[in-house]
């Protein structure tokens, strides 16, 4: 066993021994140091929040700033909660479903089911509930570093899911997994690679977007639904949240643009809970604003 990989089973199994209030702690005082303190997560954030709200006042942005930072750094912190013994499953409460009726009707169709997500919250978080209650595919870049890979794919395929890559042997998988009237979950806001993705709006700016969530609902005319994860304060747990069915339309650009304006909307109920400091704006034929 590599020292990375003995490195990330003490992290995991460390951070997994503490109560989640005392992590929810630990995040608060992480995150005003890195709010008083030069850094890039702080510094990218900043850049997407004056993007994004324009209109808004100093006050206003340095608020969803040092809030995005603390929901950012518990991302960090829960590795122990999502990728550990997983033992908060158990706990009453602490998990919340809204709209989930919605979802079953779609399973019950057998016609397919997407469930697409921004990084709002704790993405590991839908992945765990999700796993035990349907035959769910997720499409997955690998990071660069092997032994992260493995871990999260350890966690992630003992939660129950199907891992796939994002080649065309992956996309092929998907697709037949669709027409059988599986499940495919995925965080569809990421700049995709080049040649992967067209341009839309997203608050108003152009943004390089990932066109795969339209395009298997056009090819399969399965059922597509948002979802995503809401951080309870105080430290009580997680609220996952299901949208109604949504029609991303039969044409691409229309469809992209409906799911960009379905992610503005989600985050807008909690716009500090969004992962700010990822290079959104990237690669929309500008210069880069990074």
């Amino acid at each position: 066993m590599s020292l990375y990989s003995v490195f990330y089973k003490f992290l995991i199994e460390f951070l997994d021994l503490f109560p989640y209030k005392v992590l929810f702690f630990v995040g608060r005082v992480l995150s005003f140091l890195f709010y008083i303190l030069p850094n890039k997560h702080k510094t990218i954030s900043l850049i997407n929040l004056n993007l994004a709200f324009p209109g808004e006042t100093k006050k206003f942005l340095k608020e969803i700033l040092r809030e995005s930072l603390f929901h950012s750094i518990m991302n960090v912190l829960e590795i122990g909660l999502v990728w550990g013994r997983k033992g908060y499953q158990k706990k009453e409460g602490f998990i919340e479903i809204k709209n989930f009726a919605d979802i079953e009707r779609s399973i019950d169709a057998k016609k397919g089911l997407i469930l697409f997500t921004p990084h709002l919250g704790n993405i590991e978080i839908l992945i765990n509930y999700l796993g035990p209650i349907t035959s769910c595919t997720i499409p997955y870049t690998k990071p660069k570093n092997k032994h992260l890979d493995s871990v999260i794919t350890k966690s992630r395929n003992g939660a129950g899911v199907e891992m796939v890559d994002t080649d065309p042997k992956g996309i092929k998988k998907i697709l037949l997994n669709l027409k059988k009237g599986d499940t495919v979950a995925m965080a569809s806001d990421q700049v995709p690679k080049i040649d992967s993705g067209i341009i839309s709006k997203f608050f108003n700016t152009d943004i390089y977007s990932l066109t795969l969530v339209p395009k298997l609902q056009q090819k399969t005319k399965c059922a597509a639904h948002l979802m995503y994860c809401e951080r309870k304060k105080k430290g009580e747990g997680f609220i996952i949240h299901f949208s109604k069915e949504i029609n991303l339309s039969s044409e691409l650009q229309e469809g992209v643009d409906k799911m960009n304006n379905e992610f503005e909307k989600c985050i807008m109920k909690i716009p500090e809970q969004y992962s700010w400091e990822y290079k959104k704006f990237k690669r929309n034929n500008k210069e880069s604003i990074y």
